[in-house]
């Protein structure tokens, strides 16, 4: 019979003719099938050739997301120990040089402070299987545990940037928001309370900051998360909008907001994924297993006990009648290896307008954490773990450790912060001790190729006036609000 163009076999019986069983049963055997274990593969599915992706698709980091390090002047610190002076006036006040025509002058000079800043290490030991290395792989696993190291040194430099704390991590550089806090300017921390960043107002009031007397300087970027720049190109009013590119389709509706033109230049928006908002604020051992492992590993550093008592407050309490309501506490332990498991301050605390929260943590028996991490729930929100967000970050101040919450730092909020980048001010720069490293190690009892990578530097804001912060945001589109 001819099969291919007489494909109907339903009847056919006789003798070098295949019955409809038949049929089945060949079609049956050469079947591809979805099997993936390669050694129990029978029929059809053994004929089969793999079909394998030689490209590595990774969701993880790339060089364009370290957008304030790759943006950042790059001097060479020649000591680990960098230091500069500070000039914070040029002496006198205003209107103060007139004299007689032979008076004597008053003596006056600028003023000026020794800076100092110490350079910090920041390494990672990597290792792969001689036999992983000698096979025929998707991609050369050396390189690209070397590439894994670089991207894990950078995140962790980029993410201090904004937030490094030396008080709370000795072993980090301080960043961006210590410093400018540092300052003691209330002109230079703007509070959101709560309030999303979508009008120019706030970023109106920051570049005015900046280029006014005293500061004399021009904010030339704003880097902020993307949920914040969600809001910009949502909501910013269109008489804002203006098509640099004369193109149409550079001021619809959404379209992304670049840049704020003020009367003391335009500020370029930045999107930074570093900057954490709500999703990276939760407690450290829900974010994922790994951190879910190593708080638990960490738990020699948990706090031994924790409180939490509502009462007066003071003057500068920000529980206004809007907020008053019940909230749950946790805190972790942490150093530079990571975070402990939460430990609960216990029930939810009432607290009234005008109030003001003590939260006493007591430290753990081995004593090695640095700092403690103070988490805080929604208001009459539910006790679950997972229903509270990072508030504040604090050292360990000795065997007890107090923090008074006077609602002026928001859990799970966000910052948003206005720089003056420009090359010619020298105002800030990432000072490089040392460029990224690969050190090759002894192999000691195991087959494996190991190596370390070692970058050593430290963030250097010389003009600290020039730089603003706006903290405290709470985009419209967060699904976790501390007030919702």
């Amino acid at each position: 019979m001819d099969f291919l163009n007489n494909p109907d076999v339903s009847g056919a019986t006789g003798a070098g003719e295949m019955s409809t069983g038949d049929l089945a049963e060949l079609q049956k055997s050469l079947a591809a099938g979805y099997g993936s274990d390669m050694a129990s593969l029978q029929g059809g599915s053994a004929l089969r050739i793999q079909s394998l992706d030689n490209v590595l698709q990774a969701t993880v980091q790339d060089n364009q997301h370290f957008v304030l390090f790759n943006k950042l002047a790059k001097p060479k610190a020649t000591a680990v120990l960098d230091e500069w002076t500070e000039q914070k006036s040029i002496g006198g006040f205003l209107g103060d040089s007139f004299n007689d025509q032979d008076g004597a002058a008053e003596e006056t000079n600028g003023e000026y402070q020794r800076m100092v800043g110490k350079v910090k290490y920041m390494t990672t030991y990597r290792k792969i299987p001689i036999v992983l290395q000698a096979q025929n792989n998707i991609v050369d696993a050396t390189a690209l545990e070397t590439t894994n190291g670089t991207k894990q040194l950078l995140s962790s430099i980029e993410f201090s940037l904004f937030e490094g704390d030396d008080l709370v991590l000795p072993k980090s550089f301080p960043g961006i928001r210590r410093q400018i806090e540092d300052l003691g300017s209330a002109d230079h921390i703007i509070d959101m309370a709560g309030d999303p960043l979508d009008d120019v107002g706030p970023i109106m009031t920051a570049a005015q900051t900046v280029f006014g007397f005293g500061n004399f300087g021009r904010s030339t970027d704003i880097f902020l998360p993307p949920s914040v720049q969600t809001d910009l190109n949502n909501d910013l009013d269109p008489a804002f909008r203006v098509a640099l590119d004369n193109s149409p389709q550079s001021i619809v509706r959404g379209a992304h907001v670049r840049g704020i033109q003020t009367s003391w230049g335009a500020i370029a928006t930045q999107n930074d994924v570093f900057i954490r908002d709500e999703k990276m604020k939760v407690p450290f051992e829900l974010r994922n297993a790994t951190h879910a492992a190593q708080a638990v590993a960490q738990n020699g550093i948990k706090p031994a006990a924790f409180t939490a008592a509502a009462g007066a407050g003071a003057a500068d309490s920000k529980w206004g009648a809007a907020h008053a309501g019940a909230y749950v506490y946790f805190v972790t332990g942490i150093n530079h290896k990571g975070e402990s498991t939460a430990l609960s301050a216990g029930s939810a605390v009432t607290v009234a307008a005008g109030q003001q929260v003590t939260l006493t943590i007591t430290r753990s028996a081995g004593q090695a954490e640095t700092g403690y991490v103070i988490y805080r729930g929604r208001k009459d929100g539910t006790a679950a773990l997972s229903d509270v967000r990072e508030m504040v970050r604090v050292p360990v101040a000795g065997a007890t450790t107090v923090y008074i919450d006077k609602n002026r730092e928001l859990p799970g909020s966000t910052s948003s912060f206005v720089l003056n980048l420009s090359a010619s001010d020298h105002a800030i720069a990432w000072r490089q001790f040392l460029p990224m490293m690969k050190i090759p190690m002894a192999a000691v009892n195991s087959p494996i190729v190991p190596w370390l990578q070692m970058i050593c530097g430290y963030l250097r804001i010389t003009k600290r006036n020039q730089h603003v912060v706006i903290k405290n945001i709470v985009p419209k589109g967060a699904k976790w609000k501390p007030f919702a």
